[in-house]
């Protein structure tokens, strides 16, 4: 014989007042009926309220549990949905397959996405709203567990984001749900609106031969280090008065002055990891106080440059150990750490955070990253981290 249903699905829609919860687990109680899963939505005065039940303590008073349900919806005017089923028919969602979408970009974002999800397989347990510093962000929570291959998913998803030019993050449940308390960002084209060292090589007269080294090692198609290495020896000569200059005149990009006093306020541990030079890290650091600055050291004689990097190169894998490593001295999970990056050196430090931003990124970091932005400005990033509008105002106004 088949199992007998001991599980009741129970949708309630309409208008929405005080006290309709209360109303319903009233019931359940009366009766010693067990609630599995539980969502509710509010939009305007409308309600969608959504119950799973376990019946199985009710045993042969299952109707009057029915019963007495209907009789508390038509006394709010609610309209009450219900199915009988078994365990292997209606069960609460498996959390481990759970993700959050978070996409800008309206209407046609959101027909795309729910058009990727849909012929993929993946279900959309919810979908919400979020509006700060003027940005409407979607939220959608999904269900990967129907998915023939999530690697598939999240690869059209940042290909949809990259082609359309909406910002998009798919973080799993469990890390979404752990605060982050460590950011790092790398330098340049992130938290400067620059190459550094294509400035440098323009005033140093070698432009063009030092672009053509930068933009393979940005696509991964060069060794970082040698790369550099190679560039750096191009600039011999350049006077400490042009890095002077260069320095005083950074361009932050879009929102990052907002964003990192912001972060500081609210307690975050923030830092700038780079394969630039520690000339600009640390100016950064003390222009923007941040916690850390890790970079490479120029060798500067008799007011130029030699021509050579000082010490250990910092490439992908010691910005990914450097990332580590801090988290490991400040008691932080890597969960709770967020990586902000546009490079392939970028990859491992973002493939291991909790949370990887690809920041106007090459198309190499789709595969690591879990968050793909456009220039726009950084401070979309506090749709994801949970900032709301009156932190941003609490923020400026302790400055």
């Amino acid at each position: 014989m088949p199992p007998e249903p001991t599980l009741l699905m129970v949708t309630a829609t309409g208008p929405d007042r005080p006290g309709i919860t209360a109303a319903f687990t009233r019931v359940m109680l009366e009766h010693g009926v067990e609630v599995l899963d539980v969502e509710q939505a509010s939009l305007a005065d409308l309600l969608g309220l959504y119950f799973l039940l376990d019946l199985g303590a009710a045993g042969p008073a299952k109707d009057s549990v029915i019963k007495d349900l209907l009789y508390e919806a038509s006394r709010l005017e609610l309209r009450l949905d219900f199915k009988l089923c078994t365990q292997d028919q209606c069960h609460p969602p498996h959390t481990g397959h759970l993700f959050v979408l978070t996409f800008f970009g309206g209407t046609r974002a959101l027909a795309q996405v729910s058009e990727i999800l849909g012929q993929e397989g993946v279900n959309i347990e919810r979908i919400g709203s979020s509006r700060q510093r003027e940005q409407t962000a979607l939220e959608l929570i999904i269900n990967l567990a129907g998915a023939s291959s999530p690697a598939q998913v999240k690869k059209r998803l940042m290909q949809a984001s990259r082609e359309s030019g909406f910002d998009l993050a798919l973080q799993n449940m469990a890390a979404f749900r752990k605060n982050k308390r460590l950011v790092f960002f790398d330098m340049d084209s992130t938290l400067v609106d620059m190459e550094i060292i294509d400035e440098m090589a323009r005033r140093a007269g070698v432009g063009r031969e030092v672009a053509r080294i930068t933009e393979k090692a940005m696509r991964g198609d060069f060794d970082f280090e040698q790369s550099l290495i190679q560039r750096v020896a191009l600039l011999k000569g350049l006077k400490l008065a042009e890095l002077e200059d260069i320095r005083q005149n950074l361009p932050l990009s879009p929102g990052v002055g907002e964003l990192i006093a912001t972060l500081k306020w609210l307690g975050y541990k923030l830092g700038v990891v780079t394969g630039g030079f520690d000339f600009f890290a640390e100016h950064l650091r003390q222009r923007l106080s941040l916690d850390f600055a890790f970079a490479n050291r120029l060798e500067i004689r008799d007011g130029a440059l030699t021509g050579k990097v000082l010490g250990q190169v910092i490439d992908a894998v010691g910005k990914a150990q450097l990332v580590n490593q801090t988290a490991r001295e400040q008691g932080i999970m890597l969960d709770q750490v967020v990586v902000v990056g546009d490079g392939a050196n970028d990859a491992l430090m973002l493939g291991q955070a909790g949370l990887g931003i690809a920041y106007n990124a090459k198309r190499a970091l789709d595969k690591v990253a879990n968050v793909a932005l456009g220039r726009t400005s950084l401070t979309n990033l506090f749709h994801l981290l949970g900032v709301t509008d009156d932190d941003v105002k609490e923020a400026h106004a302790s400055r």
